[in-house]
């Protein structure tokens, strides 16, 4: 039992470390575009991160209790409680991504960042919040369901691979954003 935790963990670990480096070194590359035309921007991206891998790992959690309590059958069919995990997912996505571009507005401003364009902020931050959170939410699942058929536990599994999912999938969701309202 223990041995199976430590090689599950441990695999995950290894993976979720080789794609966190692919995530920063995106972000990298793409950090001068970004300052460079929204200079408040730079405030509102390691928030949306961290959003990302907080509310899918809470999912996560959430489908593995689900599945080890049976309230959730290991298939992708939407049952009434995986929409309920869902939707609560998708709107607490859709209010914190608000939160944080009107936040990530006062703190630019106040910082002397110029020009900074209140409207522009919320709807990258709108867009790239609900974006990543409805990509995120299928793989969440999908990862989810195929880890508990393997037998792996799937609170092992799941949280640390979305979480770094999550930060490469919200970096490039951001830049999407960017590349729609330019």
């Amino acid at each position: 039992m223990i041995r199976s935790i430590v090689i599950q963990g441990l695999f995950i670990l290894l993976i979720c470390a080789i794609i966190e480096l692919s995530a920063g070194s995106v972000l990298t590359a793409m950090e001068d575009y970004l300052t460079t035309l929204l200079p408040g921007l730079i405030v509102m991206v390691p928030p949306l991160i961290d959003l990302r891998g907080n509310i899918n790992g809470a999912l996560a959690s959430r489908l593995g209790t689900a599945l080890h309590s049976g309230v959730i059958e290991p298939t992708l069919k939407m049952s009434a409680e995986l929409k309920i995990n869902l939707a609560s997912s998708l709107i607490l996505s859709f209010i914190a991504s608000a939160s944080i571009g009107a936040i990530s507005y006062v703190i630019a401003f106040f910082s002397g960042l110029q020009p900074v364009n209140f409207f522009a902020l919320m709807a990258i931050a709108l867009i790239a919040g609900f974006l990543s959170g409805v990509i995120l939410a299928v793989i969440t699942v999908v990862i989810a369901i195929s880890a508990y058929r393997r037998g792996w536990d799937p609170d092992n599994v799941t949280s640390p691979t979305m979480a770094t999912i999550g930060d490469i999938v919200t970096v490039l969701c951001i830049y999407l954003a960017v590349l729609l309202l330019g």
